[in-house]
């Protein structure tokens, strides 16, 4: 057990009832305002509160006291009066609270062995995500249901341990390989003594080796979903174990995203792993896995046959290969919930360095909302690096960020879901230069309106998305609510409070690229402007934490969950618009 103190406890609590409040009175489950007044059974919690430029008010933390004095209550039993006063049903939060209770322990966990943010700037990617406080708008955001305690030590990023991945040998008649030449992919991702070994196991255990699926397996997968949902293919033979792989891997953000440490620059493994958290179940779709390489060559053609795109820099990571096992009877079985259909597979993903020049370095989005415990920002590390002042470090940034995206959304009808875990930010010392995204096969969505670049998509590209055909106007919530709101509305904020930038500064210097972005193609994408109006007033505000605790509770649905809005946020690109 990482070792805590109480002091790490009260803290942790302190900070997650701040945040609790703070979202759920941007999401409208409680009234909130500068004078904070929450009741409790018994007891009146009070705090402060400053207001945000987007109309969201942030609760500070070292003002939460009882009225009349007293330790502040756990932060599970705050969760649950407010949510039961909201009208949340009582199984709902029953599962919530194990959710939020996870998380805390893991809250105070970090605390007792945080680093300074200045230690993080020169460190991988996945070293850096290691440190990371996870997803700043769910408040239950580790909540990772089907984790015990010595799985919270093993698996997740913030645990910083070395996960040894399990590798199964298939039969073609069970599995399936898409993309690039499967041995060739499995051969340079485990080295050639290893897929030696592999292809001897195989031939070993009754399969081909030369006509085998091999398929990486995560350690807790294995153990809690594949010995037993797939015993009857292992007892016959289809699937064949042969033991744990020797390269020592560490789980990125994405939890089920694994990075080679020993050698980073091989590709990344994307493997399923069926615990439920920040809203889904965290699978990979087979349908999405098999279309993952021809929706990664659609794409990669877009951006190497676009001079804007290729003056942007935009980096894509690409899905390159894919395997899938579908499971023989939830495959067939009518309504079946959708994590059973997503148990076995991988998605072979590029990794970041080979696209890094000389002296440049990358980092996830998620990276630049850091601050540590005591008042570190990773942002502010950058700036300083950078010699730029925090005004033009930011207008920096936007040229770096926006114009890539708008110009997928507008001349392309598709966007991705750009927030901090999808996306990375290329710095060179510290100066923002380019754009990474990644993921984007799980996120990508394509406009329903015709319009001519959807013409030589390729049928099982199209076919893939078929769930994920939008309409303008819901096609241009990725980037307002994965963008601004997940990303940009919390890094405002730390830039006003430690850079010295005002949010209205922040906010028009986001809108300066629009308008600039807009000028240069006005006489080309006129049309698209107002197709995916990113210029209206206010759009519809998301709300991820109500999609758990009062829509969909812990159903186990055949469909991944889609997220509905609730009220409006003042639109930060608007014309119109006027910080609050």
């Amino acid at each position: 057990m990482t070792a805590f103190g109480l002091e790490h406890w009260e803290r942790a609590n302190r900070e997650l009832i701040a945040k609790l409040l703070t979202e759920f009175g941007y999401e409208e489950i409680i009234p909130l305002s500068g004078a904070v007044s929450v009741e409790l059974p018994g007891a009146t919690l009070t705090g402060r509160a400053t207001r945000r430029a987007l109309g969201w008010w942030r609760v500070d933390p070292s003002s939460l006291e009882l009225a009349g004095g007293g330790a502040l209550p756990d932060a599970v039993d705050v969760f649950t009066a407010v949510l039961l006063a909201a009208g949340a049903e009582a199984a709902t939060v029953a599962g919530a609270v194990s959710e939020l209770s996870s998380t805390l322990l893991t809250d105070a966990r970090q605390l007792a062995t945080a680093r300074p943010a200045a230690e993080l700037v020169d460190l991988e990617p996945v070293l850096v995500e290691a440190e990371l406080t996870g997803h700043p708008w769910i408040v239950a955001n580790k909540g990772r249901v089907g984790f015990g305690a010595d799985d919270l030590l093993a698996y997740p990023p913030e645990a910083r341990a070395d996960v040894r991945l399990l590798w199964l040998a298939a039969s073609p008649a069970v599995a399936d390989a898409v993309g690039l030449d499967h041995p060739a992919v499995v051969r340079e991702q485990v080295g050639d003594a290893a897929f030696e070994a592999l292809l001897a196991g195989a031939q070993l255990g009754g399969l081909d080796p030369s006509t085998c699926v091999f398929v990486p397996v995560h350690p807790w997968q294995w153990a809690h979903r594949i010995q037993s949902l797939h015993a009857g293919q292992l007892a016959r033979g289809e699937l064949v174990f042969l033991g744990e792989g020797p390269a020592r891997y560490r789980p990125q953000l994405a939890i089920r995203t694994m990075t080679d440490l020993d050698d980073p620059a091989r590709r990344y493994l994307k493997l399923p792993l069926s615990i439920l958290n920040t809203s889904v179940y965290r699978g990979l779709p087979r349908e999405r896995t098999l279309a993952a390489p021809a929706l990664t060559s659609w794409l990669s053609s877009v951006v190497a046959g676009d001079a804007f795109l290729q003056e942007s820099g935009l980096i894509l990571l690409g899905e390159v290969a894919g395997v899938s096992v579908a499971h023989p009877t939830y495959a067939s079985l009518p309504g079946v919930p959708y994590q059973y259909t997503e148990l076995l597979g991988a998605i072979w993903r590029e990794p970041i360095q080979p696209y890094l020049r000389d002296g440049e370095q990358a980092v996830s989005l998620a990276a630049l909302l850091h601050v540590d415990p005591s008042g570190g920002s990773f942002a502010a590390e950058l700036v300083s690096r950078s010699g730029l002042s925090p005004a033009e470090w930011v207008a920096r940034l936007h040229a770096a960020v926006l114009p890539p995206l708008l110009h997928v959304l507008y001349k392309y009808g598709a966007m991705f879901s750009p927030h901090g875990q999808n996306c990375m930010i290329v710095h060179r010392d510290g100066v923002p230069t380019r754009l990474v995204v990644k993921d984007f096969v799980d996120d990508l969505a394509i406009c329903s309106e015709s319009i001519p670049e959807h013409a030589d998509l390729p049928p099982d590209v199209r076919a893939a998305l078929a769930d994920v055909i939008l309409d303008g106007k819901t096609l241009r919530k990725y980037l307002q609510n994965g963008l601004l709101i997940c990303v940009y509305r919390y890094l405002a904020e730390i830039c006003a409070d430690v850079l010295g930038l005002p949010e209205a500064d922040f906010w028009a210097s986001a809108r300066a690229v629009l308008v600039s972005y807009q000028d240069r193609f006005r006489g080309e994408l006129a049309d698209r402007y107002t197709l995916f109006d990113l210029e209206s007033p206010t759009f519809p505000k998301l709300c991820l934490n109500r999609l758990r605790l009062f829509e969909r509770g812990y159903a186990d649905d055949p469909e991944r969950p889609v997220i509905s809005a609730l009220g409006t946020v003042p639109n930060p690109l608007a014309p119109t618009f006027t910080p609050e």
